[in-house]
């Protein structure tokens, strides 16, 4: 613990090294830069695109990277109590959702389940780009759902010198965090430091955690199950981190380096002293050079090696599970001069894991493969721009033998086992498996400029994902998740087409955006409820638990929806914003899928006038009534936000700031979350902060 605080110490001599060279000071860039390699303004980009930095971003940092993202529209997210969450777009979750960080997949396991944490805090993150559809092209056919980039510049980009520094405390779960991120350069030499620390105890909500049509039709599960009313029980975290980098800049490019540690305990609310210990450590290496002479103008190279470990305790001193990742990922890049008008550039990417589970029966050790290529081309016509780009790729999953442990046929106790009360275990021996898939993506768009206010871009996407392994080989109990999970080894290669348009329209400072969409699967595949149960005994209880039973299958299905936002400014102190989404997920034979969440339509007012800022959102969740089987319907809930700051008149730009969340005090249950009737989300509650950037 004493190394974590030398470090944030050094960071923060780091910030006030960068104060001194005032004179030098930068100003990150703040455009896209995860959807197109030819670097263009968000305005141009052909898919849809959301950009979270500066003061929005300050405004929407929360408990965890998903909930960061939870509201931006097309964007909900997965939830496991109060700082774990994986986002979910369109409807989409786990291996069709690409999380990254500066461009390079995060590698952790939070694909897998949903109690399973992204490894990055949202405090260091200094812009997150948000694509919702298709970026199959270029990043794989994991991207069906979408990207997610989280861009912290540990590997600096720009000489100069920059930093900034947070400290929050309160909200409801008694939240203490501090973060400093640094960047001082010496002539061509750039040094990064990073360090966050976050604490937080039990969640307070506003009544029972478990809802009352979950309690109502299992008579095994009470209202109070999880914890009091007003309190989730065992939602407390510890979690801290920190990166240090460097650039050295040519007079055409830069290479740099950068290593990240992040490490947090959370506590598991399915038990009264369970936890999730998590650690991981990853190395970025990256380079690019441009103004080349010759066909290719421009060279980019990203590559991150990820050691992943995470232990699920059922208890203090008991580990049941053990999940571990070690991966490296990476891209080539090149981008040539023009053809004929036309410009783009030429990849290669790779990828690969080795995953374990030294102590479990729930996954095979697996080894993942992946390597591709892929085109991108633009081509302007007059002041409209045609798009297409191609990808293929080739994916080899191997699977080493194990026996895995799906549990009782019925309910036994510590005396009288699984046998001798009648029931048959569940057990399943594999042997060594191989399977190797191809794959091909494609995508073609367009955007037309109607006027210089308004634009029409369309774009149409032929994606093709492997199966994860995680997908292809589990068998056994996730006790962390209460859940047995059955994978499926003969699924094929899933199949989708997607179009997607975007009507948008700017005029002296108002906005609005409006796009639909439609995808077609052919074998999507996706975890389901089967509605049995198999039993488990865990050591030192006296009574076998009772787990639910999912199996991965591929069916056919349809997705299709309506995303927009915009906004108004009255004048030059108030800005009125509105937003929404909506998205229908079903199975070609008309049952409904799992976890989708409802319409959503949320509008704000802001006030600005000299150094103060104020901010109140609204944004009402309907009533989810469209449910697959073995799913409960739920309620619609109202959450009412508020953000206020003050610039103080004091040179290191500091501000005082405070947010109020659910200030209605409603019961909010996410429907995409598979813990939306056993967790409920925080109730109301008043955090402060203080943030300086020098």
């Amino acid at each position: 613990m004493q190394q974590k605080y030398k470090f944030l110490c050094l960071s923060v001599l780091i910030a006030l090294q960068a104060q001194a060279y005032a004179d030098q000071k930068i100003d990150l860039p703040t455009t896209p830069v995860t959807a197109n390699p030819l670097g263009v303004s968000s305005d141009e980009f052909i898919v849809p695109i959301s950009v979270l930095n500066g003061h929005e971003l300050d405004i929407k940092r929360n408990n965890s990277f998903a909930e960061t993202l939870d509201g931006t529209p097309g964007v909900s997210f997965s939830n496991w109590g109060p700082t774990i969450g994986r986002p979910v777009i369109r409807g989409m979750s786990a291996d069709r959702i690409r999380i990254m960080q500066n461009g390079i997949n995060s590698l952790d396991v939070s694909s897998f389940s949903s109690d399973h944490a992204v490894a990055i805090d949202p405090l260091v993150i200094e812009q997150i780009d948000i694509i919702r559809g298709p970026a199959t092209v270029l990043y794989g056919g994991g991207t069906v759902g979408g990207v997610v980039n989280a861009i912290d510049h540990r590997i600096p980009k720009i000489t100069g010198a920059t930093g900034r520094a947070v400290t929050r405390f309160g909200g409801a779960n008694s939240e203490r965090s501090s973060a400093v991120v640094g960047d001082v350069g010496f002539g061509n030499f750039v040094i990064h430091l990073d360090a966050y620390t976050r604490k937080t105890g039990n969640l307070n909500i506003p009544g029972y955690s478990v809802s009352g049509k979950l309690a109502r039709s299992d008579s095994e599960i009470s209202r109070n199950q999880y914890g009091k009313k007003g309190q989730l029980r065992n939602s407390g975290s510890d979690i801290d981190g920190g990166a240090v980098g460097a650039s050295y800049f040519f007079e055409k490019g830069y290479v740099g380096m950068s290593y990240a540690k992040h490490e947090s305990e959370t506590g598991n609310p399915l038990t009264a002293t369970g936890f999730f210990d998590l650690e991981t450590n990853r190395w970025d290496l990256h380079s690019e050079f441009h103004d080349l002479d010759g066909f290719f103008n421009h060279f980019k190279f990203k590559m991150a090696h990820t050691d992943y470990k995470h232990d699920e305790h059922h208890e203090p001193g008991e580990i049941e599970n053990t999940f571990k990742n070690r991966g490296l990922d990476g891209t080539i890049e090149l981008g040539h001069h023009a053809i004929a008008g036309m410009s783009g550039v030429v990849g290669l990417h790779f990828e690969n894991s080795s995953f374990k589970q030294p102590n479990g029966v729930l996954l095979p050790n697996a080894n993942t493969d992946s390597q591709s290529v892929y085109v991108y081309e633009e081509l302007p016509i007059n002041e409209h721009k045609l798009t297409l780009g191609f990808r293929r790729g080739n994916h080899d999953v191997k699977r080493n033998s194990f026996t895995g442990d799906g549990g009782c046929s019925i309910s036994y106790t510590d005396l009288v086992d699984c046998a001798a009360s009648g029931g048959s275990e569940d057990d399943q021996s594999f042997g060594e498996t191989e399977k190797t898939f191809q794959t091909n993506n494609a995508a073609i768009g367009g955007v037309y400029k109607i006027n210089q206010n308004w634009s029409l871009n369309s774009n149409v996407a032929h994606s093709e994902r492997a199966p994860a392994f995680f997908e292809l080989f589990p068998y056994g109990a996730h006790h962390a998740t209460a859940q047995v999970h059955k994978g499926n080894e003969n699924l094929n290669t899933e199949l989708s087409n997607t179009i997607d348009f975007q009507i948008k329209w700017k005029n002296n400072g108002h906005a609005f955006s409006v796009g639909p969409y439609y995808t077609k699967f052919n074998r999507f595949i996706g975890i389901f409820n089967t509605g049995n149960e198999l039993y488990h005994l865990h050591e030192g209880e006296d009574e076998a638990e009772g787990m639910s039973v999912f199996q991965y299958r591929s069916v056919g299905a349809t997705f299709k929806g309506l995303e927009f936002d915009g906004n108004y400014q009255i004048n030059d102190q108030f800005d009125f914003s509105y937003k929404g989404d909506y998205v229908r997920a079903e199975q070609d034979n008309g049952d409904d899928l799992p976890r989708i969440s409802p319409l959503r339509l949320g509008a704000g007012i802001a006030y600005e006038k000299n150094n103060f800022y104020a901010r109140l959102d609204i944004l009402r969740a309907f009533a989810q009534d469209n449910i697959a089987t073995h799913e409960l319907k739920t309620d619609a809930y109202t959450n009412v936000t508020a953000y206020a700051s003050y610039q103080l008149p004091v040179e290191y730009n500091l501000q005082l700031f405070l947010k109020g969340h659910n200030l209605l005090d409603q019961d909010i249950r996410d429907h995409s979350s598979f813990m939306k009737d056993k967790f409920l989300r925080a109730g109301r509650s008043v955090l402060f902060g203080l943030q300086g950037e020098f």
